[in-house]
């Protein structure tokens, strides 16, 4: 029995020793001259040996991959690592002239897995040094979120800028047209409907109308309030013909209603003053 637990103990050793650790960092490179430049690494770590990568300039035309080898440290929680070879590179600068890292890094921050910073020398081939600076890298994965977030806040805004753009292209006819059975308007049009609001342009006197659009009844002994009646209606190509009748004087004559047609870029403001049974007409002429 003793055995059996002895030999099922070294199993176990071996397994935890055994066990592999994965690092995928991304951040910058800060050269003396302050010059940052962007730089991650992806590396496993087993049994304090390290195997990975590092990327530089990220995603630009001097992008390069390189092999990297080193050891961990656990009791001081360090990376001891360095670039070894090129594995590919967008640069056409000679191989004799890549800088080649060395690095020691350290986890910084809560339960130290934060960040990752420390420093770095770099060495051409014939170990002449070319470079010398600061390691500052974040989990891959937190800065990857954090870029999510902020493009979904730049598409807020972006949407807000959009919509704001798009009412002020409005363009408001700021004066009101009074209309009434004796002047008639024509206006020309974009859209394939048009928007109508109507209320009463006074006090609520208790005016009464109908509005047919093309012969047909849009609205009918409608009573015009303060509160805006809004409803759209699909135009024919050419001429359509929008009247608005009276159908009393309401108890402060005339019957007064104030209308606002709304095209695709355009308002068009408009008050009615009839006497009872009398029309004012709009022709509205669509492209």
């Amino acid at each position: 029995m003793k055995n059996i637990l002895s030999f099922l103990f070294f199993i176990l050793l071996i397994k935890t020793n055994a066990q592999t650790n994965t690092f995928n960092y991304l951040g910058t490179l800060l050269i003396n001259n302050n010059q940052p430049m962007t730089f991650s690494l992806e590396l496993t770590e087993k049994n304090g040996s390290i195997n990975g990568f590092s990327i530089t300039n990220i995603e630009t035309e001097n992008e390069t991959k390189s092999e990297v080898k080193g050891i961990y440290l656990k009791n001081s929680k360090t990376l001891k690592i360095y670039e070894k070879s090129i594995i590919y590179t967008k640069s056409k600068a000679p191989l004799n002239s890549f800088c080649y890292l060395t690095m020691s890094l350290n986890f910084t921050g809560k339960f130290n897995k934060k960040r990752l910073e420390g420093t770095f020398t770099g060495n051409f081939l014939d170990s002449t040094k070319c470079a010398e600076g600061k390691v500052i890298l974040m989990p891959k994965e937190k800065i990857e979120r954090k870029i999510e977030k902020i493009e979904r806040k730049i598409e807020k805004i972006e949407r807000k800028i959009k919509t704001k753009k798009s009412l002020s292209n409005i363009n408001i006819e700021t004066s009101t047209i009074v209309i009434n059975n004796q002047k008639n308007l024509e206006l020309n049009w974009k859209n394939k409907k048009l928007k109508l609001l109507i209320w009463d342009a006074n006090n609520e006197d208790g005016d009464r109308i109908k509005i047919k659009i093309n012969e047909k009844e849009a609205l009918y002994n409608y009573e015009t309030t303060n509160k805006k009646k809004q409803f759209s209606w699909k135009l024919k190509k050419g001429e359509n013909i929008i009247s608005i009748t009276a159908l009393n004087n309401g108890a402060n004559p005339p019957n007064t209603s104030r209308i606002q047609l709304i095209d695709k870029e355009k308002k068009y403001d408009f008050q009615t003053q009839l006497n009872k049974g009398e029309s004012a007409i709009i022709k509205v002429k669509r492209k």
